[in-house]
């Protein structure tokens, strides 16, 4: 129990306070912007008009807002269906169509903070459909078919992910210039709004993206990936960064520039994928982001705003409670977490949350596990060494 006044009292207070004020903000016409997706273009989420250009007041808001274009967002993700190819690396459940359940909670998520419903994007949409059967109208994704052109080896890892490349080509040619994707993983959930102001930024930028070379690096050695970075950009990079996969914010003529250059690294990657440590969309797509970077693209870094972050229970790579103030969180170890919410009508974070620190402590207790694990193992094979140097002497 918080303590009145207390630290984390005032904390708890702050968010939850954070959270109403921005969801019903963001509700004003939420119901009609989800009405909007399902017959035809969404509403605009946001428009900046000064209160006087000549007067004192226009010039106190130009110094602080900047007057920008209309933006809409249009919420997507991937499900590709293939029985035959290996699972992910992640999953756990070996139905092909689980990442539909996964879907589901993520645009009940979406549906809870007032952002314009899910499509999914799949190459099976009848099957997509038929999942999707005992929803309420209302309440279900809307399904688009992928025109899948890509081929590779059913047993590369992250398999079905490569396929993001067709899904940016075929959105590329179809979204209207006033529309930015929002690509996004079916493990995730929204627990905010995205704010208004980096909607903005991005647009004018062209791409907001989730840098996690701080994560990666570190884990797998910064040569190591910098190598492979370079090895399917095919050539040397100024300032070599990787990217998630989980979350990209774009425009359509961003779009139209990233694709071709994200093709000829796929190209790449795939003729090198045997000398390759890291595999999946994020390899190729992160080489052509940097490529594009070098000949002056500007990335907007959207986990430096809180607008993602991704968390493994367990790992205390950041505190659980930092991620409680994310637009979005991206939970690819706990997808039978996100399954299990699915079942639920409405998403509610106050449950969400009570499962997740569960997951945490468990995760915890894994990696405590372990530790011990090794440690009485090493203990062990320096008893034992000791002995047999014992026994040599002897």
């Amino acid at each position: 129990m918080l303590r009145p006044g207390s630290s984390d009292s005032i904390a708890a207070a702050q968010r939850t306070r954070l959270e109403r004020d921005a969801i019903e903000g963001a509700s004003r016409g939420s119901t009609a912007m989800q009405l909007a997706w399902a017959c035809g273009p969404p509403r605009q989420l946001a428009v900046d008009q000064p209160a006087d250009s000549n007067g004192s007041a226009g010039k106190a808001n130009r110094r602080s807002r900047v007057v920008r274009r209309n933006v809409n967002l249009f919420p997507c993700t991937l499900v590709y269906v293939d029985v035959d190819a290996t699972p992910g690396p992640n999953s756990t459940n070996r139905d092909p169509l689980s990442y539909v359940s996964q879907a589901i909670c993520l645009n009940n998520s979406l549906r809870r903070v007032g952002m314009p419903r899910l499509t999914i994007m799949t190459n099976a949409p009848a099957l997509v459909a038929q999942r999707l059967e005992s929803l309420p109208l209302e309440k279900r994704p809307a399904v688009t078919k992928l025109n899948a052109t890509i081929d590779l080896p059913k047993n590369m890892p992250f398999y079905a992910a490569h396929f993001k490349l067709d899904l940016l080509d075929q959105v590329a040619e179809s979204l209207p210039a006033d529309t930015m994707l929002l690509l996004l993983d079916a493990d995730m959930v929204a627990l905010l709004p995205l704010a208004p102001d980096l909607i903005e930024r991005c647009a004018q930028a062209g791409l907001g993206v989730f840098d996690i070379s701080d994560q990666v690096f570190p884990a797998y050695g910064s040569e190591r990936v910098v190598a492979d970075l370079e090895i399917v950009a095919q050539r040397r990079l100024r300032n070599p960064r990787w990217y998630g996969g989980e979350f990209l914010l774009a425009t359509p003529a961003s779009l139209r520039r990233l694709v071709p250059r994200a093709r000829a690294s796929y190209a790449r990657y795939l003729s090198e994928s045997e000398g390759l440590k890291h595999h999946g969309d994020e390899a190729f797509i992160s080489a052509a982001l940097n490529a594009l970077v070098d000949e002056g693209q500007v990335l907007i870094e959207v986990g430096a705003y809180q607008a993602v972050g991704r968390h493994w229970a367990g790992n205390n790579y950041r505190d659980l409670r930092w991620f409680r103030c994310c637009s979005f969180v991206h939970l690819p170890g706990s997808k039978a977490l996100l399954e299990k919410e699915a079942r639920f009508p409405d998403f509610v974070p106050n449950r969400f949350w009570r499962h997740m620190r569960v997951a945490h402590l468990r995760g915890r207790l894994r990696h405590a596990v372990k530790r011990i694990i090794r440690m009485l193992n090493a203990e062990r094979i320096a008893s034992l060494s000791a002995y047999a140097m014992r026994a040599v002497k002897s």
